[in-house]
């Protein structure tokens, strides 16, 4: 057991210079792969795979990290755990379902799901996670409220992912289109997670609410950080394959701001092309990005999500040690590197 602990740490070095979430995060992973090693043939094989390179669990670490606020913290901690583990599987299972439906080939470096095991089995392993999510909540949460605001979570993340695919294609999204998209696609995930971790260990539902919009500044910081990314890095680097988006018609941040500055209509030509691009062409996309000023726009934006997130932070929670870890994070999201 101590071995496959030891095991397990190794995949969390991100959290490296946070010892105790570093603990959770490892509780969290050891209570997922006890669920889903049960589950028997080619669905258990596939949920396996899922976790089997644990992504950052940023999302777990804010159920803990706004849960210690909470007057009930010590006594809730197994609890907070639990819900914890809840927010990491249904963030996997839309991952999972994302893939199908953007046919990805590539999931944290290795095979994506519906390439190993096909499309079928990988629906049935994302339903699956939704409802482990929903159990595991629903056995841990003090009251309904959590539940309801858990679904309507749900309800966000399938309207902003509609949004983006109605999208597809459109050479003319607006910033505020694309931000809204970020926001139901990642901002509202983060949210619940801070919103569900404070209210669920005592903190008062006015004043989670605070944790949830702090939440949502942090997901569409960490979305933008996302798609500059794409124009900045390798595959190698950040453990997917870049780029393609642009290819099936998903157009992130540093791209639709860079096509504002387009006055020789040169990158629209190029974006226009869709499925036929080369990597050579894409190449040139990334270049022209960089050169029109679309990274910089977003990077603007991902540091005004992050100076909001801060100043609600510093304006409803105390000045200790765990607040002084979460600003720690938040500044580390903002410089990554994958």
């Amino acid at each position: 057991m101590l071995e496959k602990r030891n095991n397990i740490k190794n995949k969390f070095t991100f959290w490296d210079s946070f010892p105790q979430v570093q603990k959770d995060m490892i509780e969290i992973s050891h209570i997922i792969l006890t669920h889903v090693n049960s589950v028997p043939g080619l669905l258990g094989q596939a949920l396996e795979d899922t976790f089997a390179v644990p992504g950052k669990m940023l999302r777990p670490a804010c159920v803990m990290l706004f849960g210690a606020f909470g007057p009930d913290a010590d006594q809730k901690h197994d609890e907070l755990q639990k819900i914890a583990t809840s927010i990491e599987t249904l963030h996997n299972a839309t991952l999972i379902h994302d893939d199908i439906i953007d046919e990805s080939s590539m999931r944290h470096g290795r095979p994506s799901i519906q390439t190993k095991y096909g499309k079928h089995i990988a629906v049935y392993a994302g339903d699956y996670l939704v409802a482990l999510s929903l159990t595991l909540l629903s056995e841990n949460a003090q009251s309904l409220h959590s539940v309801i605001a858990d679904g309507k979570t749900m309800q966000n993340i399938l309207v902003g992912e509609t949004e983006q695919y109605n999208n597809a294609y459109n050479i003319d999204i607006s910033e505020k289109e694309y931000l809204d998209q970020i926001k139901g696609k990642t901002g509202v995930l983060f949210g619940l997670a801070c919103f569900i971790g404070a209210y669920e260990s005592g903190t008062k539902v006015t004043k989670a609410l605070k944790a949830k919009k702090f939440g949502e500044y942090l997901g569409q910081a960490f979305q933008l950080r996302d798609d500059i990314l794409d124009y900045t890095t390798t595959s190698s680097t950040f453990k997917k394959p870049v780029l393609l988006d642009v290819k099936d018609g998903i157009y992130s941040g540093p791209l639709i701001f860079a096509l504002q500055n387009d006055d020789n209509n040169h990158l629209h030509e190029l974006v226009k092309m869709g499925k036929d691009l080369t990597q050579d062409q894409l190449h040139e996309i990334e270049n022209l990005v960089n050169h029109l000023g679309g990274v910089e726009r977003a990077q603007k934006l991902a540091d005004q999500y992050t100076e909001k997130a801060l100043a609600s932070l510093k304006k409803h929670w105390p000045d200790n040690e765990n607040r002084a870890l979460i600003e720690q994070l938040t500044g580390r999201l903002l410089k990554r590197q994958y």
